[in-house]
């Protein structure tokens, strides 16, 4: 099949630029950036770059290449990451939770200046702080910062002549503009000082916090001094849970991998001013063969470069491929030079050591929760004898009881678990009276036209061979498309495939088809939930 292909590639230029595998369908199956377009995708094809197993069952679905020309490396590394986190390609590698991690927003161009948690980086003049792993602990962080500096903590603008003062002012625990008693240039001093300790400088913050309480105990007031003594025990708390590890105030990031087959963590430190302020690990799904240079440069290209605060220096445990490149692309990011430094001896290399075991830890604790999860996704690869892992798994079915309020539903199993923000709702809107197959027809084309989401590995259908028909002429002319679809019949459950009567052999109780079954019956209670829902709310409104 690569024979037959060469033309695909013999006609591309020979610049800069990102390369995209397509499948007969035009789904995309892998993206990539090179200097030189013609030589890179050539070598594809060639045979020179197919060393590894999962390049060579690649190739075997590749069935056109489309290339973007840039100007330089730099700008081809920009769009190989947009285009991966846009379309999450098959044969790259995918964060394994690919969703919007939160940020803390400092908003400094309002009257009032305010802090908040978002899962948006806009493009305005506020300051960005993170991303936090979870919503938890950026709230966490700042009602930790609303405790130590009197900040505001609000989503939506603060009015100085309109607006009460917070519960916080009324009950007398800070004083803010809002309450009339501290200026706004006081009150700017104060989210200047979290700024600071954001940034991980925090030296400076017991000294501070000592004198002003001191300050207050020498003017006899005692009540602010009792205040500041409680903020100097909070934060004295937290250094204390910082490790020292440097005399020197460095500031520098530490990025480490550790990976099975299909599996790698990466775990990055954040020393500021000679301490550990900070660990992120971040999980990603493989094919089957990468090593961790490659783990570690998706890591940087597809996560890393959207944290708020890159320092000046980045200690790694080994070279990266286009390292220099790599190190220019965050540099453009971060507004700053950014240096990528292999770490080989000293207090950095303990630190790229301690990141290794940090990962390798985190990776051993997250295989051993999702294991079993893990096996019954293999376990469907194996009975549909499918390419690669279905990681990505949808259902569909129809709730029509009553021939009121008919609607539809998707769900999504991730890795062989739930996620819920993908499921979807849909009200019937082309179909009259109690027509399943119409119904199916209408969701279907309406999941498929969605060219926002991502396309599953399969999509089962809940019925048997008419509505599998049913699902497939509602895909026809739709824009994206399943990568697999099957209908899956109960009692007892049957897995039929498009083109076959019968159901494939599959012996009762084995793993895949009860993964599948739960999928299955997982759709089915959200749609019946769904109609009931708005059978109710019609009920109520007609009374």
């Amino acid at each position: 099949m690569i024979s037959a292909q060469k033309n695909l590639w013999q006609g591309l230029p020979d610049k800069p630029g990102v390369y995209l595998f397509k499948d007969v369908s035009g789904q995309i199956l892998y993206v990539g950036k090179a200097l030189n377009l013609k030589s890179r995708v050539g070598s594809y094809f060639s045979g020179k770059n197919n060393d590894r197993p999962w390049i060579q069952v690649m190739m075997g679905f590749v069935h056109n290449v489309e290339t973007i020309v840039v100007t330089n490396e730099v700008e081809a590394l920009m769009l190989e990451a947009t285009l991966i986190k846009q379309h999450l390609p098959r044969f790259n590698i995918k964060l394994t939770d690919d969703k919007a991690y939160p940020f803390l927003k400092v908003v400094l161009n309002e009257a009032i200046p305010r802090f908040t948690v978002t899962r948006k980086r806009n493009k305005d003049k506020a300051i960005y702080f993170g991303p936090y792993l979870s919503g938890r602990d950026a709230i966490n962080t700042l009602e930790f910062l609303r405790k130590i500096y009197g900040i505001h903590i609000s989503s939506t603008p603060l009015r100085p002549n309109r607006d009460r003062a917070c519960l916080s002012c009324q009950l007398g625990e800070f004083t803010c503009p809002l309450s009339g008693e501290v200026d706004e240039e006081s009150y700017q001093e104060r989210v200047d000082r979290a700024i600071e300790f954001l940034q991980g400088k925090r030296k400076h913050l017991v000294d501070d916090l000592d004198d002003r309480m001191r300050l207050a105990a020498k003017n006899e007031q005692y009540e602010l001094a009792a205040k500041l003594r409680d903020r100097l025990q909070s934060v004295e708390q937290i250094l204390s849970r910082q490790k020292v590890i440097s005399t020197i105030q460095d500031d520098y990031d530490v990025i480490a991998a550790a990976q099975t087959q299909m599996s790698a963590a990466v775990s990055v430190l954040m020393v500021r001013e000679g301490r550990v302020t900070g660990q992120k690990t971040f999980y990603f799904q493989l094919t089957g063969s990468e090593n961790q240079n490659e783990v570690v440069r998706s890591f940087i290209i597809s996560a890393y470069q959207n944290f708020s605060e890159i320092p000046g220096l980045v200690a790694l445990s080994e070279e990266i491929s286009d390292q220099d490149v790599i190190a220019k692309f965050l540099g453009t990011v971060a507004g700053k030079k950014v240096e990528l430094r292999t770490a080989e001896r000293g207090e950095k290399r303990q630190m790229v050591e301690l990141a290794a075991r940090n990962a390798a830890a985190k990776l051993e604790t997250r295989l051993l929760r999702t294991d079993q999860s893990f096996k019954s996704v293999v376990a469907v690869q194996e009975l549909l004898k499918l390419p690669a892992l279905p990681t990505r798994i949808e259902a569909v079915d129809i709730s029509n009881l009553g021939s009121s309020e008919p609607v539809g539903a998707t769900v999504c199993y991730v890795n062989g678990k739930p996620d819920k923000n993908e499921y979807r709702r849909y009200k019937i809107k082309t179909v009259e009276g109690q027509n399943d197959f119409a119904m199916i027809r209408e969701v279907m084309h309406r999941r498929f036209s969605d060219t926002t989401r991502t396309a599953p590995d399969i999509m089962v259908i809940d019925g048997g061979v008419e509505q599998l028909k049913s699902a497939l002429e509602g895909i026809k002319d739709a824009p994206i498309q399943p990568k697999t679809i099957i209908a899956l019949a109960k009692k007892p459950d049957r897995v039929f495939l498009p083109g076959r009567k019968l159901p494939i052999a599959v012996t009762r109780g084995h793993k895949g088809l009860l993964l599948l079954s739960r999928i299955r019956d997982e759709v089915h209670r959200f749609a019946i939930g769904f109609q009931r829902k708005r059978q109710s709310k019609k009920s109520l409104s007609t009374q």
